[in-house]
């Protein structure tokens, strides 16, 4: 992501959000983020479905298990949940342990459904 897509999507809380159209557009060009899918497994198979080649960490589990995206720390990251919240979450869960390159899907996978539909 560029600095203009970073300081256009500054959130109050010091998160940045991606919309469903431009993830879309970042997962078909050189250099896609890693989508992190903070659900619980039984939500992936649900209506709204998991994005593909996404890496699901659950919630619950993302610090304790923050170790396995060490070497992920300069690529840029979408969290992704249903609708956006527990992605917040987690993104500061990120922040705090040195990820710079943190994003939130505006809206969750909820969005992201009503985008491609």
């Amino acid at each position: 992501m560029t600095d203009t897509d970073l300081l256009r999507d500054k959130s109050q809380e010091g998160l940045f959000y991606v919309s469903p159209e431009e993830l879309a557009r970042r997962l078909r060009s050189d250099g896609a983020p890693l989508v992190l899918d903070v659900r619980d497994p039984n939500e992936l198979e649900g209506e709204l479905g998991q994005l593909p080649g996404a890496l699901n960490i659950p919630l619950g589990q993302l610090q304790q298990r923050i170790g396995e995206l060490s070497s992920e720390e300069r690529r840029d990251i979408v969290v992704v949940c249903r609708t956006g919240r527990r992605s917040e979450a987690a993104a500061r869960i990120l922040r705090d342990s040195g990820f710079e390159r943190v994003f939130v899907l505006k809206g969750g996978m909820t969005a992201w459904r009503d985008a491609h539909r």
